[in-house]
């Protein structure tokens, strides 16, 4: 798995901020040193920048397209996760289809074990994904990939002490609610510009 640092930082700086407004302390300081509003915007901003194709991803392909499509993947991941019984009945589930490993990984401290597109058709199924990729307007491949890729990460930024936080999922959803309200603003700023 290629680790994509504008990613990480979107994770980190949405999840350190709604930790912090819970006074969960992060050790190490956590996600982007406090990254928000402005910065976040100018973070978004370009990954989504550029001239828009469907659901707003970028008509251009390369690395931009990659970002902007992990990044309106992100709150969908993050929706599916709550509406799915949480953060912990996620990782059970990845458990119980014998991704404990990667899940172990994405928890404790140090690297992520990688997840495949397989691994996610078996734990999402094949309906959710199929209809992500229509919202996203990829290939349901792509689609895997992305939800491959966010999967271990969110974790990951959640469980910065390496153990999964009892309010991991209040986080989660402040998470996709202020990460929301930013891909808003972006677009709303785009749609002033022309």
């Amino acid at each position: 798995m290629n680790h994509n640092p504008l990613l990480g930082q979107v994770l980190g700086g949405l999840i350190g901020q709604a930790m912090s407004r819970r006074g969960m302390g992060m050790p190490g300081g956590g996600g982007m040193g406090g990254l928000g509003g402005i910065a976040m915007g100018s973070v978004l901003g370009g990954m989504l920048g550029g001239r828009r194709g469907p659901m707003g991803l970028p008509a251009a392909r390369g690395g931009n397209a990659r970002n902007a499509l992990l990044l309106m993947m992100l709150p969908m991941a993050m929706r599916w996760v709550q509406r799915n019984g949480g953060v912990g009945a996620v990782l059970d589930r990845f458990r119980q289809k014998g991704y404990a490993g990667q899940t172990r990984s994405w928890v404790d401290r140090g690297d992520n074990q990688p997840l495949d597109e397989q691994a996610v058709e078996q734990v999402v199924g094949h309906d959710e994904l199929r209809q992500m990729a229509e919202r996203l307007g990829v290939p349901e491949q792509e689609a895997a990939q992305a939800f491959a890729e966010i999967m271990p990460e969110m974790v990951d930024q959640l469980t910065p002490a390496g153990e999964l936080p009892q309010q991991a999922d209040a986080v989660l959803e402040e998470a996709g609610q202020t990460l929301e309200r930013e891909i808003q603003d972006v677009d709303f700023r785009e749609i002033r510009k022309t």
